[in-house]
């Protein structure tokens, strides 16, 4: 922590306006759009205005997690309600937890951008180039991709009561007053505090509005942490350029490894800062997402099984958003993984044997180094990789045929 705390107090020092670099502002804008608005942009200037932009988001995201919960206990009895407040107080606890993290414990994230910020006003030649639009091309797909699927999913909920009004009702046979339906479950506290109906209007805009939020909030915080997860696997891959291209030049050699291995153990730094930053939050990200899929499923399974087609696509969007996150997540850690393991073996491949015997000999330290891999964890002991997304979800629908089997029964 006290070394968070000095490399804070340096990252403060130096210049965090954007770069001018075409690649910079191609790889880095989608993710300054979506984390400036909550106050987790790391570039930014941490002054009273992004505190402010944090504590209204959090205070907007708490009220809605405080409506959600009132409505399950005032109107417990509705199990498709029920559900969709699952599914809103899952997301919206992860984009709480998000966006205070980011915000009191920024150092991890601010050291990475900074180090974007000099890597991209950097003369990289052609062949460094390709391989850093790349990885920024990789980058803003992953962001881009699941922060599209959530504002889709916020869309249909707000969709819903509009396409579904009566017939939904009619559907699933269940009689009830002429009382509006909100973007959220909240029909029941709207009632309690005597919302007047002038104001529905309103009241379906802001609730809009907080699930939009939840989905920057949530969504939008990965998209920056993949967004420079995938920038410093490209600087990885051009450092792995860098050891093949070891020639037998004498001094020079001697000072070119030196200097590679010292960017080697940078590189290992940023990615150490990057996995402490979002360890705790993946743990709650993995646990949640799997208790979400199951009920996701399950109310898949209930709509389609009495033909509610708005509620079964509803259901499908929302569980076809948490997969992709979930492989998101899982796809960045394999990714890293390999790139980082891929250094030995470039180094091996190199031509180590035309080198100096000095630097043959240290480069052993750099291929045992290597073997132990970095990887992306939960809670700094569940690893994430493919072979865990795979593990989540044969859990998942494990536990999603025991419980249709309960509600079938």
């Amino acid at each position: 922590m006290h070394d968070y705390a000095v490399l804070f107090v340096d990252l403060r020092v130096v210049n965090m306006k954007a770069t001018l670099n075409k690649d910079f502002a191609y790889a880095m804008t989608p993710m300054k759009i979506l984390s400036w608005p909550v106050g987790t942009w790391p570039l930014q200037d941490y002054n009273i205005f992004s505190a402010m932009r944090v504590i209204i988001t959090s205070c907007l995201l708490l009220l809605m997690l405080t409506i959600v919960q009132s409505e399950m206990y005032l109107d417990s009895n509705d199990a498709e309600k029920n559900l969709d407040a699952l599914v809103i107080l899952s997301c919206g606890i992860l984009a709480v937890s998000k966006v205070i993290r980011f915000r009191i414990q920024p150092a991890g994230l601010i050291s990475n951008f900074t180090s974007a910020v000099e890597d991209y006003n950097k003369l990289y030649d052609q062949e460094k180039g390709v391989i850093l639009r790349r990885h920024a091309y990789m980058g803003r797909v992953a962001g881009i991709g699941v922060v599209l699927f959530a504002y889709f999913s916020a869309t249909l909920f707000m969709s819903v009561p509009m396409l579904a009004g009566e017939e939904v009702k009619d559907v699933v046979n269940v009689t009830k007053d002429n009382i509006p339906e909100y973007p959220i479950p909240s029909e029941k506290v709207m009632a309690l505090i005597k919302m007047p109906d002038n104001l529905y209007f309103i009241v379906f805009i802001v609730e809009y509005l907080m699930l939009l939020l939840t989905s920057n909030g949530n969504l939008g915080s990965d998209s920056l942490f993949f967004g420079i997860i995938f920038h410093l696997c490209g600087q990885v891959e051009i450092l792995r350029l860098d050891f093949t291209r070891l020639s037998n030049d004498n001094e020079r050699t001697i000072e070119h490894f030196i200097v590679l291995s010292k960017r080697h153990v940078y590189l290992l730094k940023l990615a150490k800062m990057l996995n402490e930053t979002i360890s705790s939050i993946l743990a709650v990200q993995l646990f949640t997402s799997c208790i979400v899929i199951c009920t996701s499923g399950l109310q898949f399974i209930i709509a389609l099984s009495v033909g509610n087609i708005v509620m079964t696509i509803k259901s499908f969007i929302v569980l076809s958003t948490l997969l992709v996150q979930l492989f998101a997540y899982s796809y960045v850690g394999e990714y890293l993984k390999r790139q980082m393991e891929g250094i030995g073996d470039s180094v091996y491949f190199s031509s180590w044997y035309d080198i100096p015997t000095s630097v043959a000999k240290d480069i052993i330290y750099v291929i045992m180094r290597t073997q132990d891999p970095v990887f992306l964890k939960a809670g700094k002991f569940f690893i994430v990789n493919m072979e865990t997304y795979m593990s989540i979800i044969k859990t998942s629908m494990s536990y999603l045929s025991v419980l249709r089997v309960m509600v079938t029964a």
